[in-house]
């Protein structure tokens, strides 16, 4: 699979916990580890949030990673820090915004938290483990995909979730991705073994030839 791959998943039932003006911070439930529109369950207790913990990036749609074809990198795409932990079997995302002397855009984005024009965040990340369809005897719904492991990457306050179709193909990459590196790790023990046999037959030979010679001699 390609580590580097960054997933961009939307919390389907989006809900804000807390409003502190005082402080621009804003709470946020991001991933309850229930099936989602795109029939997938990101599994609470799978998450690593060790590296969102060091660099706890908010950006606003994602817009964050100064991979844009369309614009150039803008510092302002980040619009606070966050901290990630997980509470009632719930990731919970506790945002703190730039304050408008500094970021502009951060304080329209709160601003408009706090109106309710805007309302939630989808969750950056990247699989670090190869997940599976259910499996009816283990309890599962044969047609969702189960994540087994998450790391967490960034945060961000969205307008609309990402396209289903779009990330229903990007799932079967994945797969497939997966796939591909369970076929390698099979064939290579096989393949080790089959470039030895060449070595075993010239050292058998070898012995042969020498037993052969002992004889004559």
């Amino acid at each position: 699979m390609d580590e580097n791959k960054i997933i961009r998943r939307f919390n389907d039932a989006p809900e804000i916990r807390k409003v502190d003006e005082e402080t621009r911070t804003v709470e946020f439930v991001a991933s309850d580890g229930s099936v989602d529109s795109y029939g997938t369950i990101l599994p609470v207790d799978k998450w690593d949030l060790q590296r969102y913990q060091n660099n706890g990036i908010v950006g606003y749609m994602h817009d964050v990673y100064g991979d844009s074809w369309t614009k150039s990198a803008d510092p302002d795409d980040v619009i606070g820090k966050g901290v990630a932990f997980v509470e009632d079997d719930k990731l919970v995302v506790r945002i703190t915004f730039e304050p408008a002397d500094l970021n502009e855009k951060a304080d329209k984005i709160f601003r408009k938290l706090q109106f309710g024009s805007l309302h939630a965040v989808s969750v950056g990340f990247r699989a670090t483990k190869k997940g599976h369809m259910g499996d009816e005897e283990r309890g599962e719904d044969p047609k969702v995909y189960y994540y087994a492991g998450q790391e967490l990457l960034e945060v961000s306050v969205v307008n609309i979730p990402s396209n289903a179709n779009a990330l229903k193909r990007a799932l079967e990459e994945e797969r497939k991705s997966w796939d591909v590196e369970e076929e390698q790790e099979i064939r290579k023990p096989e393949e080790e073994a089959q470039a030895a046999e060449p070595e075993a037959d010239y050292t058998s030979t070898i012995a042969r030839a020498r037993a052969l010679l002992a004889k004559i001699h």
